[in-house]
């Protein structure tokens, strides 16, 4: 039986992708009980010349191409291909600790979970580690949006363990070629899931780029961000009016989800030294078309600061924009 699917993702990876794919085979299983599916997402580099030559010497490694359809169109591609019970995504800048695997997976097969989520470090270019997240819930299993509502983890989609057959069933898959097509994944997810854990265990090192997202100072990036924010934002409120919001469980779950969007949209206006003129703009436009969520407290502690005090009173990003040129040169 594979218990395990791992989907690496491939492009423009070659510097990481052997350490990577090292890390997998490092966890003391047999390869007959785990399998690797690598989706090289028309990279122009050496990644996939690089897989096909590590997967000579292994019968569980499937290597497949396809045109370039963005990191949730190449994870989609794994979910398509995958054998697992379980779904672990890896990003290939990424890498698992020794021996961390077999007993979060033995774990989740032992209560039959739909997900588990572990902990995970952030680990600068010179090995130095940034963060460190670590959670759990003491072994109590919850449904995914009393679990959401009591204890939020990481929006990645990589510090969790997926049960294949709820993805298949429910028809659940990434937003091609968008940033944050985690969020808006694990909105549907968690939302389906009956039997959710959090465990401490320190599973994976995520490689801190200069390079990412968050850290790009691209116009074009920085823009394309906040249209995908907006994208994910509409979707995830179409998603909510197609369920049954009088739950008040169920209620809090969504417009705690829509709030973070919005602080998030916001946040971004102000890292970016958008104008007041352009924020009232936005905020406009949310209004009208019923999108504007800033009710409900979001986990992230200094984002939830500025919901309080910047989104109830916007004027203060008027006042407040010779501290934007300081903070964000």
């Amino acid at each position: 039986m594979i218990k395990i699917s791992v989907i690496i993702p491939m492009y423009k990876v070659e510097q990481y992708i052997q350490k990577c794919i090292d890390s997998v085979y490092n966890q003391g299983y047999k390869e007959s009980a785990f399998e690797i599916i690598a989706i090289d997402d028309e990279s122009p580099d050496n990644s996939l010349s690089l897989v096909n030559e590590i997967s000579k010497n292994h019968n569980n490694i499937t290597v497949v191409s396809q045109k370039n359809k963005g990191l949730g169109g190449a994870r989609n591609t794994g979910i398509e291909y995958a054998k697992g019970t379980y779904l672990l995504f890896l990003d290939a800048d990424d890498y698992l600790l020794p021996n961390a695997l077999k007993e979060i997976i033995d774990i989740a097969i032992k209560y039959d979970l739909d997900i588990l989520e572990f902990g995970a470090q952030g680990v600068l270019p010179n090995g130095a580690i940034s963060y460190e997240v670590s959670k759990c819930t003491n072994g109590t299993i919850y449904n995914g949006v009393t679990y959401y509502n009591n204890l939020k983890y990481m929006n990645s989609a990589c510090n969790k363990l997926y049960n294949r057959e709820l993805l298949v069933t429910n028809n659940i898959k990434f937003i091609e070629k968008i940033y944050i097509e985690d969020f808006e994944f694990n909105t549907r997810v968690f939302f389906y899931s009956k039997k959710v854990m959090a465990i401490k265990n320190i599973v994976a090192h995520y490689l801190q780029s200069p390079n990412s997202i968050t850290r790009n100072t691209s116009k074009e990036k920085k823009a394309k961000m906040l249209s995908d924010i907006l994208l994910v934002l509409k979707v995830t409120k179409e998603f909510s009016q197609n369920v049954n919001l009088s739950n008040p469980q169920v209620k809090n779950y969504f417009n705690t989800r829509l709030s973070f969007l919005n602080v998030t949209i916001f946040y971004q206006l102000f890292k970016n030294k958008n104008s007041y003129k352009t924020v009232l703009r936005v905020k406009s436009q949310l209004k009208e078309q019923h999108l504007f969520y800033i009710n409900n407290s979001i986990s992230d502690t200094p984002k939830d600061i500025f919901r309080i005090l910047m989104l109830n009173n916007i004027w203060l990003f008027k006042i407040t924009q010779p501290l934007q040129k300081l903070l964000y040169k």
